[in-house]
C-alpha cells in the first residue's frame, strides 16, 4: 500500500469511528449495545500476537431513503447497520473494506458499506 492510499485510509477511519458514535438514537438500547461493542479494526491488527482472530464472514449494511418525506441516506446509519451485522454473525471487529453511494430501484438515494467480521479472542 503506498503511502498516499495509506493516508487516505486513515483518514477514512477516523471519520468511521467519529460517525460511529453519534447519530445512534434512531437505535434500540439492544442495538445500541451491540453497536458498543463491535469495533472498527485495520486488516494490519489481524496479525497482532497478543490476541487471535476468528473470521465470521463479509458483512455488509445499508442506509435507504425510499421516498423524500423520508431522513437522507447516510454513510453514517450504513457504518451502524454494518457494525449491527457484524454483531449478528457474533463479531465484535470488522474491517471496513467499501463504503459507496448506489442506485437501487427501491431507494431514491443510498449507500452501502461491505466488511470483513472478526471474533477477537485473548490468547490462553
Amino acid at each position: 500500500m503506498g503511502f498516499i492510499q495509506a493516508l487516505i485510509l486513515c483518514g477514512l477511519m477516523l471519520a468511521v469511528t467519529a460517525c460511529t458514535h453519534s447519530g445512534t438514537a434512531g437505535f434500540s438500547a439492544a442495538e445500541q449495545q451491540q453497536l458498543a461493542q463491535v469495533e472498527f479494526i485495520r486488516p494490519y491488527e489481524l496479525s497482532r500476537a497478543d490476541v487471535s482472530y476468528t473470521e465470521r464472514g463479509e458483512v455488509s449494511g445499508s442506509s435507504c431513503q425510499a421516498a423524500a418525506s423520508q431522513p437522507a441516506a447516510t454513510q453514517a446509519e450504513a457504518l451502524l447497520r454494518l457494525k449491527l451485522a457484524a454483531a449478528a454473525v457474533g463479531a465484535n471487529r470488522v474491517i471496513l473494506r467499501q463504503c459507496r453511494q448506489v442506485t437501487t430501484p427501491a431507494c431514491t438515494a443510498s449507500w452501502i458499506c461491505i466488511g470483513d467480521a472478526h471474533q477477537q479472542q485473548p490468547l490462553r
